[in-house]
């Protein structure tokens, strides 16, 4: 298993939201480069780096940053906001990102979804508020279901599938264990769970259950999960 640590980029600035709410925010850094180096320092390996102004406006506003990031990362790294178009899979394949996180246009627009198909790196955000899907960050619900999602991704030939528990995400509560077991059930696709991961055990448990990779966020910057815990029980 994965450990993936999370870094949301909001304003040029190392955030983090609840419940994908833009008014509730935590600011952890003012300079997301300098607290990617300090992470790689401590251990880490393996980020997951999310576009909160690229989610919101539907277009990427922290490439530059990415890229720098980048630069700095030696592992594997996924990276996704406001990624709604071929170009920006392919920037973003041209700077070397590992898995790029496709959500609201792969779920919106069938056309763009089966494109997908000629890519190898492409991430299925699946973000889930009581068992829906939502899109447009997080705030509208998706008219089709999970089965459906799923069966359609594995045919195009997903890379992996990114299941978000939205009502757990920075509430450090817990990770959704009963979804993410139905979910595992569905598809054959790499899981990779985020959402609620709050403590080592957590970590541990995810890894039994063979989720493919585990995002670690708000609980390693509130010194909850400390990275270098963390990366033992990761590959």
């Amino acid at each position: 298993m994965k450990a993936l640590f999370a870094m949301d980029l909001m304003d040029n600035k190392t955030v983090r939201l609840i419940k994908g709410d833009f008014t509730k925010v935590t600011v952890y850094s003012e300079d997301p480069a300098a607290k990617i180096e300090e992470m790689v320092g401590r251990g880490a390996r393996d980020f997951h780096i999310i576009d909160l102004d690229g989610a919101r406006t539907g277009k990427r506003v922290h490439h530059e940053i990415i890229k720098n990031i980048r630069s700095k990362v030696k592992g594997y790294m996924e990276t996704g906001g406001g990624i709604r178009t071929e170009n920006d899979i392919k920037y973003y394949g041209e700077l070397g990102i590992d898995g790029v996180i496709v959500g609201t246009q792969a779920l919106e627009d069938d056309t763009f979804f089966q494109g997908l198909s000629v890519y190898r790196n492409i991430i299925l955000g699946l973000d889930l508020l009581e068992g829906k899907p939502m899109s447009h960050g997080w705030k509208t619900t998706v008219d089709k279901g999970i089965g459906e999602i799923l069966e359609a991704s594995e045919r195009i030939g997903i890379m992996a599938v990114l299941c978000t528990s939205i009502a757990r995400d920075g509430m450090l509560s817990g990770p959704d264990y009963d979804g993410l077991e139905a979910l595992l059930k569905m598809t054959k696709l790499p899981v990779i769970a985020s959402g609620g991961v709050t403590s080592i055990d957590d970590v541990k448990r995810l890894k039994d259950m063979g989720v493919w990779a585990t995002i670690l966020g708000k609980a390693v910057y509130e010194g909850l999960i400390k990275i270098e815990e963390a990366v033992k029980y990761a590959d």
